[in-house]
């Protein structure tokens, strides 16, 4: 029991002089961010935004997901374009708007079988690559 406490107690002063992490806020500051090399915290925002739809949400079949890659240029790519059409935008607006795009909507059978079967599958329609 003294060797959790030592540990924190050693952990606690650490963690309050930690610097916050900067994340881009909206489309000029991705823009900015990307220009200076930092924008990095940012990806991984947008990254784990997506990941949480992945997980919670994406009803498709591609194993990456709804951007159906993990290339992390491709990503920041989509967004720079993004932000170039939508300079008053946010990144969080980005990937909605990205997701929405890409997403697998499952159709409600339209109607009970009387025999009790299931409706028959719907195929996945073929996403374009991210930067298309």
């Amino acid at each position: 029991m003294k060797y959790p406490l030592v540990l924190v107690a050693l952990l606690v002063p650490v963690l309050l002089h930690a610097e916050p992490l900067q994340v881009s806020i909206d489309c000029p500051e991705w823009v900015a961010a990307r220009k200076q090399d930092n924008y990095q915290n940012s990806l991984a925002w947008i990254q784990g935004f997506v990941a949480a739809y992945n997980q919670y949400e994406y009803a498709g079949s591609d194993a990456n997901g709804v951007l159906g890659t993990h290339d992390d240029n491709a990503v920041a790519k989509w967004m720079d374009n993004y932000c170039q059409e939508n300079t008053s935008s946010n990144p969080r607006e980005a990937i909605e708007s990205l997701i929405d795009q890409r997403k697998h909507v499952k159709n409600a059978c339209p109607t009970r079988r009387q025999s009790g079967r299931p409706c028959p599958q719907e195929k996945e329609a073929e996403k374009p690559a991210i930067n298309e």
